[in-house]
């Protein structure tokens, strides 16, 4: 049976994340682009966290040019 879009999208995420791991000298970018925003991650895979988050929807973003609302 074919896999749903969900289903693919979790294979490949898992398949990805079993290569590259995140640490505190070298933390993993991870960037999700919907059709109107950008959303990007800097994470530590050992401790589980997140080091710094941003997303085009920010206030410091806003009226710059290149971000349409």
């Amino acid at each position: 049976m074919a896999l749903t879009k969900l289903e693919r999208r979790s294979r490949i995420r898992m398949r990805i994340r079993k290569k590259i791991s995140g640490t505190a000298e070298r933390p993993r970018l991870s960037i999700f682009r919907s059709n109107k925003q950008i959303y990007v991650q800097v994470i530590d895979d050992l401790k589980g966290m997140t080091i710094l988050s941003a997303s085009s929807k920010d206030k410091q973003y806003e009226g710059k040019p290149g971000i349409k609302k």
